[in-house]
């Protein structure tokens, strides 16, 4: 999947086709619930099994124009490119929740282990959000902390008015 700088050279050609065609684009910022514990309990080379699966799932939910990338760790950045409605992108983000929540199989020395984790997921649209890249991500991440504050296992949607939950 693309690092950081691929994704944020993506997000500038996803910006500018928003531009150009009047759609809509979603900045989603998302990390695991629980996966610390994976990597305490079960070590860290099944942290890397539940996030190489956890990758190869979610490309396939995704459509051509769109956009995965990891950021370190359990973090990860979606980009939901060319959407008509600005409301299409919870329906896709609901499929992607439902798809990390079912467990994965972890082959851990002699026996395989069952591993369940959730996701925060923060969001901002453009272009009731417009702004540069680097805010863009900033929002997203900033909506992913109000949704982990909100018990997480769900979607958060970036406001303004909201502010920083830091």
């Amino acid at each position: 999947v693309p690092n950081r700088r691929l994704l944020v050279d993506r997000l500038s050609q996803a910006l500018a086709h928003a531009k150009r065609s009047g759609r809509f684009l979603a900045v989603c910022y998302f990390d695991l619930d629980a996966f610390k514990p994976v990597n305490d309990q079960l070590g860290h080379d099944a942290g890397d099994q539940l996030l190489v699966e956890m990758t190869c799932r979610l490309q396939t939910l995704l459509r051509a124009g769109d956009t995965l990338a990891r950021m370190g760790g359990d973090e990860f950045v979606l980009l939901l490119s060319d959407l008509e409605q600005d409301t299409e992108c919870f329906d896709i983000l609901e499929r992607i929740l439902a798809n990390i929540r079912t467990p994965i199989i972890i082959k851990n020395q002699s026996f395989p282990v069952p591993v369940a984790v959730s996701a925060s997921i923060g969001v901002t649209l453009y272009p009731h959000d417009d702004a540069e890249p680097g805010i863009l991500l900033r929002h997203a991440d900033e909506a992913m902390y109000q949704a982990k504050e909100a018990g997480k296992n769900c979607c958060h949607l970036w406001a303004a008015s909201a502010g920083s939950p830091r």
